[in-house]
């Protein structure tokens, strides 16, 4: 087997920022030159795509292994180092830092002196105000690259599961640990799928100096399972990746095309596919000479639930120190830290998956019911929807006319107080481990029982209408935005299907079935009984039986058809304790309950006497009255206890 002598290497630094929607910009250092780093500067380099830099944001200086950053006098924004906001700071090769909204880090690679002077001699890309795209440092291949044919021979081909490699000793050991060490805070620097491939390509190339070309690929996880089944079939077609991020060594010509067939086998069988490409007649206990072109590959997939689908592909000429000769063995240093690049990459995206999740279901979930969905798994099979036992509740701001009325000249302070309102409501749903349904204008939609299900039914939609209603009812001084409003609340409890629907396009987190228009007309009937909450009969069985009445009580306030239906429902009213409750009292309550027998009983002379005895403010009386005085005071012939309303 030939021996190569090592040749001295000389350390090229570059400056790597990336932008939040995938704009990438690179440049090399001079040792010791100071420049220019502005959205727009005379004399430098330009971000000209972050409106958060500044036209001359900062002075860089790389020297002895070392970058220095010191903001300008006119900077807007300081440095964000580790997430400290600062004006100078020290930084190392691969560690990251922000201004604005663009991050970025030095790359260091390794070339030889012949190779630093064929550089050397290319003419430099000169600032510009426009980013320096991938395509004017690296080649990029677009996706029709992948039509291409796989290598006509392969002479060995290897597969690796992740133990197997757990003992072998990193290709550049210390330069491959210094970017890992580094790689967590890169990554979580990248906000799209897309900036983490290139990051990631950019990354593996400056680690292992023999690659020539770096490629990440991203399928969808049906397009996995469709190769799984397929995988017999030679003539299977093989789909395109939904993403693919490619680069090259800048004195690469060639277009790279990745192996189709390396890349199924990689993500098939879930384990680190190797292909070596050469010349038989070049064999040599198993050596390989490289000539030509690309003449080996490797592939590692991701195995992480949150990456399912992504690969890192990995291709090149030949060995390290410009040897041409190649073997398995000395691929496994470099396949092992890709692994471990993957193993990280994944590990972070599972950790990014779950904050975004967190995050949109924040909208919708209390904190306690988060918890227990993140800590089950991932969300869409927890939000699948499913029929249970569904307590809904309904509640709407009363007073809006008036107030738009007031505050015509001041829509600011208008739309501020309408937020004010709905916080208040949406506040009292998830204060009781209710979920968020929707918002329909100044109106909230929250039910509880779904995703998990309370032991105490509807107890809790009735502590957040009383959560609600304090809210609305505090002093003249101290309502703030709220001066002028009120809210009604509408409680039903039944059966309904909870959970992410929608459509494939557009989903959202909801509740469906008759309890929900129920529930709806329920809040409506507020306004006719004159009171702040109203139940159903089954929210009333619970509060009868779960809450003590130091905590709530109701009373049953009339039997009605509301409007478009034809079944009568019992509606009550939750009242909070005696010694909270301004105007009704435990006797009022027993005296218009009495008169409401007499009413459904047909007696309405005596219901009539009966209501004698409750206060003239009180809303549900004079409902009664005057629903009675409809009818001329006189239950009509088929009367069956209940009234039927002609208003919403």
């Amino acid at each position: 087997m030939a021996k190569s002598t090592s040749k001295p290497k000389i350390a090229v630094a570059e400056l790597v920022a990336h932008g939040p929607t995938g704009e990438t910009f690179r440049q090399r250092f001079v040792e010791g030159q100071v420049t220019r780093l502005g959205r727009a500067p005379d004399i430098g380099w330009a971000i000209s795509w972050d409106r958060e830099i500044s036209r001359e944001h900062a002075d860089l200086c790389w020297k002895d292994g070392k970058l220095t950053v010191i903001c300008r006098p006119t900077a807007s924004n300081l440095i964000r180092l580790r997430g400290v906001p600062l004006r100078e700071v020290v930084v190392e090769k691969s560690e990251a830092f922000e201004i604005g909204k663009t991050s970025f880090y030095v790359a260091v690679s390794y070339v030889t002196a012949a190779q630093e002077e064929h550089q050397s001699t290319d003419e430099p890309i000169p600032p510009t105000s426009e980013p320096v795209l991938p395509s004017q440092k690296r080649s990029v291949a677009p996706r029709e690259f992948m039509e291409t044919m796989d290598f006509a021979d392969v002479i060995e081909e290897h597969s690796f599961k992740a133990s197997d490699l757990n003992s072998v000793a990193f290709g550049d050991p210390d330069q491959q640990m210094e970017v890992l060490l580094h790689l967590p805070l890169l990554i979580s620097a990248t906000q799209t799928d897309a900036e983490l491939a290139h990051l990631l390509c950019g990354i593996i190339l400056e680690a292992i100096p023999p690659a020539t070309a770096v490629a990440v690929a991203m399928f969808d996880e049906s397009d996995v399972q469709m190769m799984q089944r397929t995988l017999g079939d030679p003539s299977a077609a093989i789909p395109k990746p939904k993403l693919m991020r490619v680069q090259t060594r800048d004195d690469n010509e060639t277009r790279f095309m990745p192996s189709r067939r390396l890349l199924r086998n990689a993500l098939v069988n879930g384990e680190n596919a190797l292909h070596i490409v050469g010349d038989a007649s070049d064999v040599e206990g198993s050596v390989f000479t490289m000539a030509g072109s690309l003449g080996w590959a490797f592939c590692v997939p991701a195995t992480a639930e949150s990456c399912v689908g992504w690969c890192l592909y990995i291709s090149g000429a030949g060995g390290r120190n410009d040897d041409n000769l190649v073997t398995a063995d000395m691929l496994k240093g470099d396949l092992r830290f890709t692994q471990m690049v993957s193993q990280l990459m994944g590990s972070i995206r599972t950790v990014r998956t779950l904050q975004e999740q967190k995050t949109q279901l924040s909208s919708f979930f209390s904190p306690k019911v988060i918890e227990n969905l993140t800590r089950k798994g991932g969300a869409g099979d927890i939000l699948a929807p499913s029929e249970r036992e569904i307590t809904i509740l309904f509640c709407d701001v009363r007073g809006f006319s008036r107030k738009a009325e007031n505050l015509k000249d001041d829509l600011h302070k208008l739309l501020e107080s309408v937020k004010a309102a709905l916080s208040a409501m949406t506040g009292g749903i998830l204060k009781f481990d209710g979920s968020i349904a929707d918002f329909q204008g100044d109106a909230a939609l929250g039910f509880w029982g779904w995703p998990t299900p309370l032991p105490d039914g509807p107890i809790s939609a009735c502590r957040a209408a009383f959560a609600i209603m304090q809210a609305f009812d505090l002093p003249p001084e101290e309502k703030g935005l709220l001066e002028g409003f009120s809210c009604g609340v509408g409680i039903a409890h039944g059966r309904a299907i909870a959970g992410q629907i929608g459509t494939t396009q557009q989903a959202k987190i909801g509740v469906f079935g008759p309890i929900v228009n129920q529930g709806s007309r329920i809040e409506g009937l507020t306004r006719q009984f004159g009171v702040s909450i109203c139940i159903d009969e089954a929210t009333a069985n619970f509060v009868h039986r779960l809450m003590p009445p130091e905590e709530g009580r109701f009373r049953r306030l009339a039997h009605v058809r509301p409007k478009g239906m034809n079944t009568p429902l019992l509606i009550h009213e939750l009242l909070p304790p005696e010694k909270d409750a301004s105007k009704v009292n435990n006797m009022e309550m027993l005296n218009y309950e009495a008169a409401l027998d007499a009413v459904i009983a047909g007696k309405w002379n005596e219901a009539i006497e009966r209501l004698n005895a409750v206060s003239d403010e009180d809303g549900p009386k004079q409902f009664l009255l005057a629903q009675m005085a409809k009818l001329n005071n006189t239950p009509p012939a088929d009367w069956d206890g209940a009234f039927s309303l002609d208003a919403k």
